[in-house]
């Protein structure tokens, strides 16, 4: 299957997802991706029954709401990344049942089930489905529903959670369109955005307003967690819906999913709001929610940008996907890239064990306990932060799925002019038709350990085609080696195009210097990055299984340090990756000066960073190691506002 590319009156979009199987991952990647298929995505099938043959996804009395389509979602995007032949009849299970659950008025899935929003998760799967099989009976399904949506959205109008992620649906009907130029599926996504909550000017208009009290106690009411009167008050009448939509829109996950509403809006309704959107959303949501890692906090809803609140696995996973759409609908001149490899390489891996056998609902940046007790989250269980199978609430365990192998189809995108753009060098190979001839790219080196990416070409006969080279923002001096001797002085943060005449043995090599490099956060902490990595400073770590089978994690060694103003950091590469985070111990680290400090713990987390620390201790030459490999650690440190006396330890 060709990519595919938006029709007029679409705006034209310079970039398309390639389709699901052109990209194969290798080296450490692979390893990642495989250690997900044996610890945690095969084997869900058989252990959870909520996703398992008795689910009303199969048929039968099961759970029939989103834990099944969410798990199919990342198992068909699994299975067809790792042509795993046995993970495919898992997906084709559920795709043959779903196929054959159409009733003729469009509508789909089990009969119990009338809500919109697990119809798109299902939707989103068997798109991927299509571009790796090209089996049409997909498009005939999508047809045929998004006919009963634009028929009976006023008598069967969107609820709930699918007011909040409607532009899924319209994503998902705009790709269709594309596909088959059917003009009223674009009148859809007008009446679809009408049910949808208006993202667009809510990040235009967002600030820190900070949930209070009262809030909360209606926000669990609309929960079904309590039904007692706040006050005297009731949430009926006019109340009811405006604090319905005060929670979908501090929502964590629905906030990840937002953020790509505006954009998508954008290819239909084009305007100064929709465009930048994503833009407006992001850079306040990290001013006064984010975190190093990449990410914002929402123990269940927004919480601050204190490093040791909690970020749920499923926002995680549905900002990367969110990222990814952006990048496929063409909005790749900004930093996205970057965003979304921070994200990969730190909060995703460190959600999970290293085996993936277990995952937390909430991670913390600052992270030196992991246990079953209170926490100051906004209202998630005192079980949130275990490494567990479903800790809190299923959600992640069956949405998790999606991050990795979604990840990897996404390094590289078609282009417009018949050519493939990098977004990521981890090691991978991709194969695409380009020109009318077959070629295949073999992506080298262990990027983002290392700072060297070799891509070598093979092709059948030569061929002209342009390859766009992403160079991240944090490269120094980087420079691209061509395959003629000549060499490109390229600059940081931009994309270089090499358009030649290419033959079987060609190698182009990026080199990507980069250095420590510390960054501010709350409190005036400083993170210690290099690269997209971030770095952590992980204590001895004692891990215990509880009888539930979940993993509490504690330490007794120390974990308060602060960093030295101003020493300098230096980098040790260590050996080449081969095996994906957590399952390596002679990799990358940084070496920094610290001190220790008089930082105390606030319950079972680290307490409020300290803001003036003096380095009237002998200070020490501590390891810092990739966060993703961490299960306890430091990302965010406080920074001692004098240098240590003469005669510190070395």
């Amino acid at each position: 299957m060709k990519p595919i590319f938006n029709r007029s009156p679409l705006p034209p979009n310079a970039l398309s997802p390639l389709p699901l199987g052109s990209i194969r991952p290798e080296g450490w990647l692979r390893d990642q991706l495989e250690t997900q298929a044996e610890g945690f995505t095969r084997p869900l099938f058989d252990a959870w029954p909520d996703v398992g043959p008795d689910c009303a996804w199969l048929g039968g009395d099961g759970d029939g709401w989103e834990r099944a389509p969410y798990y199919l979602d990342g198992l068909v995007a699994l299975a067809w990344t790792l042509d795993d032949e046995d993970l495919k009849a898992k997906a084709m299970r559920y795709i043959e049942w779903i196929l054959a659950s159409q009733t003729e008025d469009g509508w789909f899935g089990p009969e119990k089930n009338r809500d919109h929003w697990p119809l798109m998760v299902a939707l989103k799967a068997l798109r991927q489905y299509f571009t790796a099989t090209n089996d049409k009976r997909v498009l005939k399904l999508m047809d045929r529903f998004f006919r009963y949506e634009y028929r009976t959205l006023d008598d069967h109008p969107l609820t709930g959670w699918a007011v909040a992620r409607g532009g899924e649906n319209m994503e998902l009907a705009l790709w269709l369109y594309n596909l088959t130029a059917q003009k009223y599926l674009l009148d859809l996504c007008y009446r679809l955005r009408t049910q949808t909550l208006d993202w667009t000017n809510h990040f235009h208009t967002f600030s820190n307003t900070m949930p209070t009290s009262r809030s909360l106690k209606w926000d669990r009411m609309l929960q079904g967690m309590k039904d007692e009167q706040d006050e005297g008050e009731t949430l009926t009448g006019e109340a009811r819906p405006y604090f319905q939509t005060q929670y979908h829109l501090t929502h964590g996950v629905n906030v990840a999913m937002g953020l790509k509403t505006p954009g998508v809006i954008s290819l239909f309704k084009s305007g100064f709001k929709e465009q930048g959107g994503f833009r407006f959303g992001w850079e306040k949501l990290m001013k006064h929610h984010g975190v190093a890692s990449g990410v914002f906090t929402c123990d269940e809803h927004l919480n601050g940008s204190n490093p040791t609140q909690g970020t749920e696995t499923c926002a995680v996973v549905e900002l990367m996907y969110t990222l990814e759409t952006l990048i496929g609908l063409g909005d790749f001149g900004s930093d996205i890239p970057d965003i979304l490899e921070k994200v990969a390489f730190n909060a995703l891996p460190a959600a999970f064990t290293p085996d993936m056998t277990a995952h937390q609902y909430d991670q913390q940046v600052n992270q030196v306990k992991v246990s079953r007790e209170k926490r100051r989250w906004y209202n998630n269980g005192d079980d949130s932060n275990l490494y567990g199978f479903a800790p809190n609430f299923g959600c992640c365990t069956a949405n998790a799925h999606q991050g990795w192998p979604k990840f990897a189809a996404s390094l590289w995108y078609a282009t417009s002019d018949d050519g493939l753009s990098a977004v990521s060098y981890a090691p991978c190979t991709v194969r695409a038709t380009l020109a009318g001839a077959p070629v295949r790219l073999r992506v080298r080196g262990g990027y983002p350990f290392s700072q060297t990416v070799t891509i070598e070409v093979s092709v059948k006969q030569p061929v002209e085609f342009p390859l766009y080279l992403r160079v991240p923002f944090w490269a120094r001096q980087p420079m691209i080696y061509l395959p003629d001797g000549e060499i490109m002085q390229v600059r940081a943060g931009e994309v270089s195009c090499v358009r030649r005449r290419w033959t079987t043995g060609d190698r182009v090599r990026l080199e990507l210097p980069t250095a420590p490099r510390l960054t501010r956060w709350h409190h005036q902490s400083g993170a210690v990055e290099f690269g997209p990595l971030l770095m952590a400073w992980q204590p001895e770590e004692e891990w215990t299984k509880l009888e539930d089978g979940s993993w509490q994690v504690e330490t007794d060694d120390m974990w308060n340090w602060a960093l030295m103003r101003d020493e300098p950091m230096k980098a040790a590469p260590g050996k080449e990756r081969t095996k994906g985070f957590g399952r390596e111990d002679d990799g990358l680290r940084v070496l920094v000066k610290a001190v220790p400090t008089d930082w105390e713990m606030d319950g079972a987390s680290a307490g409020s960073i300290p803001m003036a620390v003096k380095a009237d201790m002998v200070s020490s030459v501590i390891e810092l190691k990739p966060f993703g490999d961490t299960g306890l650690r430091i990302a965010q440190f406080p920074i001692a506002a004098e240098m240590a006396k003469a005669g510190r330890g070395q």
